[in-house]
């Protein structure tokens, strides 16, 4: 049994050389790289695979890079477009605070015929406050 066990243990390390393998008169089986005088066999031992190599693992490997690279894409995607809304609510935000500093000053309405009119003092402070509100709901600051 020991010879059985040490065998396996330096099966790695002697798969490119020739095993022998004998039994001797009490039955007791041996090994070696040397051939006996007795009857013997020359045993084909092949290596076992390379753990971590290999087309498959390759394969798993590209697999997994692709799928990485996607996600990282995907990620950047993402951001840009929080960024760009990001953006257009800060362009909104800045629109409103310089229409609500007009509604402070002197101003008249104009409609798309490009008729003139005068706002009265509840429509202005209904505006502001609209205006306020806007902003309070969706800016920062």
């Amino acid at each position: 049994m020991k010879g059985i066990m040490t065998l396996l243990l330096v099966l790695p390390l002697i798969a490119n050389a020739e095993v022998y393998r004998w039994q001797d008169a009490e039955g007791n089986w041996h090994f070696g790289d040397q051939p006996p005088q007795e009857q013997h066999e020359k045993m084909d031992i092949k290596a076992p695979p390379k753990i971590g190599q290999g087309d498959r693992v390759r394969e798993i490997n590209e697999r997994a890079l692709r799928l990485r690279q996607s996600e990282k894409a995907e990620q950047r995607e993402q951001a840009s477009e929080q960024r760009e809304q990001q953006d257009a609510i800060a362009r909104q935000c800045k629109e409103a605070r310089a229409k609500l500093k007009r509604l402070h000053g002197r101003f008249v309405y104009q409609d798309e015929d490009g008729k003139v009119t005068h706002p009265t003092l509840d429509q202005v402070e209904k505006d502001k406050e609209e205006v306020r509100q806007w902003i309070q709901r969706n800016c920062n600051s």
